[in-house]
């Protein structure tokens, strides 16, 4: 494997009057409710010599873009221009790549080797599937991934551990999306409709044909699917959580489309869809036609009117509605007013729209094109360091109280003993599955227990330290980003150094902590007044900060990093412990996760 950092001085290219040249076509037009049109400027931002083709559209999140290269490699780029990194594998990257909210990319190479390469080019860690994915993987909102592979699906924590694996018994005919409840849904081969929840639980019902698109629809009356299919026609999926398992999904019916769809996205219960003529169509959950719209592709706009779903996409979210081809962008108000067209030169591949309002574009010289489109801006909450949060949360950061949580004897020792060997023993299997919603509760009360208990013996605990210590460790192995909080909660409070060690060793598992919330746990050490003046507390807190650098890199890092250098100066270090929190620095330095992106 080779990974290399790009000198930045001769890989930075950017001629002005190059660009100007070759993209002295492009048009931007920004149209009011009243109709005129005002014509501004339509230079690009930066442009980056590739020096390969592109296969599929660039991947964006946390500020950057990810790019898939007929080569075999992947590259990277910040919004800015600058070159992040280059990754080749020993084989070549398949197109289909997805993100973590932290900028972490997964792709797939053509042996099947699945890799987790983090935000500096780094790899993480890799899983072999025995053959290549034909879909991209998604992602769930607590950073677990699901990733598919012939008929089989594998579900793993954002630092690589094993939660689930099933067969749906049937290949994957379409790509999986993730639904507004944080599970996905796909259409196997055989025809059926799958869903399948975080926790591996399956739902399915068999269609008549094979859809083109899915779109999911979610509101508090609403929890359901519309299926398009190649014809304009098209089918409602009904989804029940109270029914009975085997029949929570349900056929109903949904008004035809005026022509064929090449794209489609939702948000909340409403949905729009960019048909082959150009047009965009906004729809409710009761297939209620709400407004019809021309894009740069309708005639009207002296497109190309005939659109098919390799040269199309569509983003959906609170800013509005967007229109992508490999020719433009046309941004939408919710209400149907257009607000502005942007045309292009036919792009190589299909261009990608972000949340900041720029448009990546992939040209037919090789070269990467940004264009600021649009400069409304986002709404929804965002993370401290990275992108914007995801729509939902899983709730195993709150779970509802376990089966065993009005259990009079559940802290016996005998009792205690039994239940950490049958959970333990079903996380090692990697099938934790459905049972994991239970036993996160079960080791969060356990662990938890004395947090709201004015009764609270130290000298005599329900649950005493080495347990403690060992249901922490089964916590971090089911690796849910949800339970940061609460471990670094257990971390402040309690007062044993050695429990304090393991939630620090269990947030260095997950490895994941977008909010970067658990270094202000860390930086008390530094204190003048702590009282916690462990040597290998100290070193355990080391490594939980240099795996949440690994995982997440820049910004992030970079404060992880100042607070280890403070760490190796602390007086009251042994020399012993201030190398190894050295060596764990020089690390971080050689991959460099120290690297500042501007």
């Amino acid at each position: 494997m080779k990974i290399n950092r790009y000198n930045f001085g001769a890989r930075f290219l950017f001629t002005t009057a190059f660009l100007g040249g070759l993209f002295l076509t492009s048009l931007l037009f920004a149209q009011s409710a009243g109709g005129s049109s005002l014509q501004v400027g339509a230079a690009p931002l930066w442009a980056q010599d590739i020096g390969d083709s592109v296969i599929g559209k660039p991947f964006l999140q946390a500020e950057s873009a990810v790019l898939a290269c007929a080569g075999g490699s992947i590259k990277s780029f910040y919004m800015s221009g600058t070159p992040l990194w280059s990754f080749e594998p020993n084989d070549r990257i398949g197109p289909f790549i997805a993100r973590s909210v932290e900028g972490a990319a997964y792709v797939c190479d053509a042996a099947g080797v699945f890799r987790t390469v983090n935000r500096v080019g780094r790899e993480l860690w890799r899983l072999d599937l025995k053959g290549p994915m034909s879909y991209a993987p998604v992602v769930g909102w607590d950073g677990r991934v699901f990733i598919p592979s012939g008929s089989t699906v594998f579900c793993r924590t954002a630092s690589g551990f094993p939660l689930w694996t099933i067969d749906l018994g049937s290949p994957f005919a379409a790509a999986p999306i993730l639904d507004h409840a944080g599970s996905f849904v796909t259409v196997l081969e055989n025809r059926d409709f799958v869903r399948v929840s975080q926790f591996s639980t399956i739902d399915r019902v068999r269609l008549d044909r094979m859809p083109l698109m899915i779109v999911s629809l979610k509101s508090e009356s609403v929890d359901g699917y519309v299926l398009l299919y190649g014809s304009g026609e098209a089918e409602r999926i009904d989804f029940s959580e109270g029914a009975a398992s085997g029949s929570r999904l349900s056929r109903g019916t949904f008004p035809s489309l005026p022509a064929p769809p090449v794209a489609a996205a939702s948000f909340g219960d409403i949905f729009a869809a960019t048909v082959r003529d150009g047009r965009v169509l906004l729809y409710n959950s009761q297939g209620q036609r709400l407004w019809t719209g021309d894009s740069h592709e309708t005639a009207a706009e002296k497109g190309s009117a005939n659109l098919d779903q390799s040269r199309t996409d569509m983003v959906f979210d609170e800013r509005g509605i967007y229109s992508i081809s490999t020719r433009g962008i046309t941004g939408f108000a919710v209400d149907g007013r257009r607000r502005f067209i942007f045309k292009m030169p036919e792009a190589a591949s299909l261009p990608a729209f972000g949340e900041e309002g720029i448009l990546y574009i992939c040209g037919k010289d090789n070269t990467l094109y940004t264009y600021k489109v649009d400069s409304k801006l986002r709404s929804v909450p965002r993370y401290k360091f990275y992108g914007f949060a995801p729509e939902g949360s899983y709730g195993m950061g709150d779970p509802p109280p376990s089966p065993w949580f009005n259990e009079r004897n559940r802290f016996e020792d005998t009792i205690q003993n039994q239940m950490y060997d049958d959970i333990e023993r079903i996380i090692n299997s990697g099938q934790i599955g459905e049972n994991e919603p239970a036993f996160t509760a079960y080791l969060m009360e356990m662990i938890g227990f004395f947090l709201n208990d004015p009764h609270f013996s130290r000298a005599r605990p329900n649950v005493k330290p080495p347990r403690h210590m060992e249901l922490i460790k089964l916590l971090g192995k089911i690796g849910s980003r949800d339970t940061i909080p609460f471990l670094y909660k257990i971390f402040d409070r309690y007062g044993e150094p050695a429990v304090k060690m393991a939630c620090a060793e269990a947030i260095g598992v997950i490895g994941v902590d977008p909010w970067g919330e658990t270094y202000e746990s860390y930086n008390y050490l530094l204190a003048a007044n702590n009282p916690n003046r462990d040597p290998n507390l100290l070193l355990a807190a080391t490594r939980s900060i240099a795996a949440l650098c690994r995982f997440s890199g820049p910004p992030l890092s970079g404060i992880g990093i100042s607070l280890l250098r403070a760490f190796s100066n602390l007086s009251w270090a042994p020399n012993a412990i201030k190398a190894q929190i050295r060596a764990e620095l020089d690390g971080l330095y050689k991959d460099g996760i120290d690297s500042v992106i501007r």
